[in-house]
């Protein structure tokens, strides 16, 4: 009798330990696995009556996405805002993972929270009262964009605060709106395939001539000198196994370096990229953050990258931006911001504030440095060269009234065969420590940067002027 009791305490401790091992894996998996689970779009106990999400607000206060007292998720009551905030806002099936629906869903469904809350939320099934978050975006201003980007093309627009790293304002062509897709709704059928895609995060482009900012700094970095050389453009140059020519069929003739930035000249940056070589344009392109994992708090963005070249051709045009070369417009906004900002390119932010839902703050927006890109003297003379495309090269379409812009143009080859239109380009910033915004524009298949992009860049920053203060 005394063997049984003691077997069976053994197997009563066993039994014990065991509930008190799953007990904390099961506390530690929640601790762990919570915000994966929040994000993933097809649980809908996330989306049901036991989560009341936190609100979506624009750096003004403005919601932009809220429960109602039924549960359901609400957002702006304008479907053209709806449509221009979707892929940052996203929406609750979680179609856009890059929006702060998918991203933040963790926070906003408070389980982030103590294990503590955790575990009491889950046994005990009670609401959960998520925190809420402000962003740094701009509502009105990014309506705005939406509403002057041409009709029927694809591409995006990206305006940041180069001083902060603030995300002023995402816009990606297509769009949808995120009301089509509540409660599983098959409304969203017509969507567009790649109306999801945030093309300022995701988007990969060829950044034609607007990487001539990178080609630049490695030939001033190289030899400060380079700046008293003369270039001859004929219209073509027939270099090692191919020829490269200026857009349009331009020739430029003889041409100092600055002349040949503000004029776009092709010929000129296929041969500065020769002369400085692939390993030495590689170093500078990877200084601004090419071939990079770019990993940031508030979001990811695609790595842009420059290529493996073998061969003359690749080289010539990777320095003017072909090849295959490939960034992204937040990317190329980021580079903007740094030329303006003494060559210091600033971490990108989009959360400014969160708030639990006791009222307590629980996070604020913190700025800092990303990379410093090039030294403060180059910063300067890369300024000079884009103020002289504004004021007298292809970017004169940007110049604003009162205000010195900085500006540079691309227009990025998309086919051998020159069969289909150009991606227009325009990178751009205002240089004014009161206004410190830089801007990136791309418009697929848009045709020439100088004419399509360059003035939804100039109006994007006269927005800004108005709205952001």
């Amino acid at each position: 009798m005394r063997e049984l009791r003691g077997k069976m305490r053994l197997v009563g401790a066993l039994i014990v330990c065991l509930f008190v091992g799953l007990g904390v894996w099961y506390g530690y998996t929640v601790y762990s696995q919570g915000s994966v689970w929040a994000s993933n779009p097809y649980n809908t106990r996330s989306n049901g009556s036991t989560a009341h999400m936190g609100d979506i607000t624009d750096r003004d206060g403005n919601t932009l996405a809220h429960t109602a007292s039924d549960g359901t998720r609400q957002y702006l009551t304008s479907e053209s805002a709806r449509r221009a905030l979707s892929q940052t806002i996203g929406d609750q099936m979680g179609m856009s993972g890059t929006g702060v629906e998918n991203y933040y869903s963790s926070t906003l469904l408070n389980i982030s929270g103590s294990l503590i809350d955790k575990l009491r939320s889950a046994f005990s099934g009670e609401e959960r009262v998520g925190s809420s978050i402000q962003l740094t975006i701009d509502a009105e201003l990014t309506a705005y964009i939406s509403s002057i980007f041409p009709e029927g093309k694809d591409g995006a627009v990206c305006v940041i605060n180069y001083k902060t790293g603030e995300v002023l304002s995402w816009v990606s062509k297509p769009d949808y709106d995120p009301s089509d897709l509540l409660d599983g709704s098959t409304e969203g059928d017509n969507i567009a395939d790649t109306a999801f895609l945030n093309r300022c995060l995701q988007g990969l482009y060829m950044p034609g001539s607007t990487f001539k900012i990178v080609t630049l700094t490695s030939a001033l970095e190289a030899d400060p000198n380079v700046l008293n050389q003369k270039f001859i453009c004929s219209g073509s140059w027939d270099y090692e196994g191919g020829t490269i020519v200026c857009a349009g069929g331009a020739v430029h003739g003889e041409v100092d370096l600055m002349t040949a930035f503000a004029k776009s000249c092709n010929i000129t940056f296929g041969k500065l990229a020769y002369q400085l070589g692939e390993e030495r344009l590689r170093a500078t392109a990877e200084k601004f953050g090419f071939n990079e994992n770019f990993k940031f708090g508030d979001f990811m963005i695609y790595n842009s990258s420059f290529p493996d070249v073998n061969s003359v051709g690749g080289l010539v045009w990777a320095g003017v931006g072909q090849s295959e070369v490939l960034a992204t417009p937040q990317h190329m906004a980021m580079i903007a911001g740094a030329v303006a900002n003494d060559g210091v390119m600033m971490k990108p932010v989009l959360v400014k504030r969160i708030e639990n839902s006791l009222g307590i703050t629980t996070h604020t927006l913190e700025t800092s440095v990303y990379r410093q890109v090039m030294d403060a003297s180059t910063a300067d003379t890369i300024a000079r060269a884009m103020y002289q495309a504004v004021q007298s090269g292809t970017a004169s379409r940007a110049a604003i009234s009162g205000y010195t812009v900085c500006g540079k143009t691309g227009s990025a080859e998309t086919s051998d065969d020159k069969s289909v239109p150009t991606n227009a380009w325009f990178v751009g910033y205002i240089r004014d420590d009161s206004k410190p915004y830089a801007v990136a524009v791309v418009v697929e298949q848009g045709g020439a940067g100088s004419t399509v992009a360059t003035p939804i860049g100039r109006q994007a920053l006269e927005k800004a002027i108005e709205v952001v203060g």
